[in-house]
Protein backbone atom coordinates (compact mmCIF):
# COMPACT_ATOMS: atom_id res chain seq x y z
CA UNK A 1 0.00 0.00 0.00
CA UNK A 2 2.89 2.35 0.75
CA UNK A 3 4.29 2.02 -2.74
CA UNK A 4 0.92 2.80 -4.35
CA UNK A 5 0.57 5.98 -2.31
CA UNK A 6 4.11 7.09 -3.12
CA UNK A 7 3.66 6.41 -6.84
CA UNK A 8 0.51 8.52 -6.82
CA UNK A 9 2.26 11.31 -4.90
CA UNK A 10 5.30 11.37 -7.19
CA UNK A 11 3.08 11.23 -10.29
CA UNK A 12 1.09 14.25 -9.11
CA UNK A 13 4.28 16.13 -8.24
CA UNK A 14 5.88 15.44 -11.62
CA UNK A 15 2.72 16.23 -13.59
CA UNK A 16 2.58 19.59 -11.84
CA UNK A 17 6.31 20.41 -11.93
CA UNK A 18 7.56 19.16 -15.32
CA UNK A 19 5.79 21.83 -17.43
CA UNK A 20 7.15 24.54 -15.12
CA UNK A 21 10.64 23.06 -15.19
CA UNK A 22 10.71 23.14 -18.99
CA UNK A 23 10.54 26.94 -18.76
CA UNK A 24 13.41 27.17 -16.25
CA UNK A 25 17.18 27.16 -16.57
CA UNK A 26 19.65 24.35 -16.07
CA UNK A 27 20.58 25.14 -12.47
CA UNK A 28 17.00 25.00 -11.26
CA UNK A 29 16.48 21.67 -12.99
CA UNK A 30 19.70 20.36 -11.43
CA UNK A 31 18.67 21.41 -7.92
CA UNK A 32 15.17 20.02 -8.44
CA UNK A 33 16.60 16.70 -9.65
CA UNK A 34 18.96 16.44 -6.67
CA UNK A 35 16.13 17.15 -4.23
CA UNK A 36 13.86 14.62 -5.93
CA UNK A 37 16.64 12.01 -5.81
CA UNK A 38 17.05 12.59 -2.07
CA UNK A 39 13.28 12.29 -1.59
CA UNK A 40 13.19 9.14 -3.71
CA UNK A 41 16.04 7.64 -1.67
CA UNK A 42 14.13 8.27 1.56
CA UNK A 43 10.94 6.90 -0.01
CA UNK A 44 12.63 3.66 -1.05
CA UNK A 45 13.93 3.22 2.48
CA UNK A 46 10.42 3.84 3.83
CA UNK A 47 8.59 1.54 1.40
CA UNK A 48 10.89 -1.44 1.67
CA UNK A 49 11.78 -0.89 5.36
CA UNK A 50 15.50 -0.96 4.62
CA UNK A 51 18.32 -0.31 7.06
CA UNK A 52 20.20 2.05 4.76
CA UNK A 53 21.91 5.10 6.22
CA UNK A 54 19.93 8.28 6.73
CA UNK A 55 21.40 11.77 6.89
CA UNK A 56 21.53 11.59 10.68
CA UNK A 57 23.79 8.51 10.37
CA UNK A 58 26.38 10.60 8.55
CA UNK A 59 26.06 13.38 11.13
CA UNK A 60 26.49 10.86 13.91
CA UNK A 61 29.60 9.44 12.26
CA UNK A 62 31.09 12.91 11.80
CA UNK A 63 30.04 14.66 15.01
CA UNK A 64 29.18 11.76 17.35
CA UNK A 65 32.44 11.68 19.30
CA UNK A 66 32.61 15.45 19.62
CA UNK A 67 28.97 15.62 20.74
CA UNK A 68 29.60 12.94 23.38
CA UNK A 69 32.55 14.93 24.70
CA UNK A 70 30.50 18.14 24.90
CA UNK A 71 27.70 16.34 26.75
CA UNK A 72 30.18 14.77 29.16
CA UNK A 73 31.80 18.17 29.75
CA UNK A 74 28.47 19.87 30.45
CA UNK A 75 27.17 17.16 32.78
CA UNK A 76 26.62 18.40 36.30
CA UNK A 77 28.44 16.43 39.02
Amino acid sequence: MKIVVLVIIYTVILVYDVPKLKQRGGRIILVYTLLMMAALYQSIIFVFDLEWPFVHTAYDAIFGDLASRVVAFLKAP
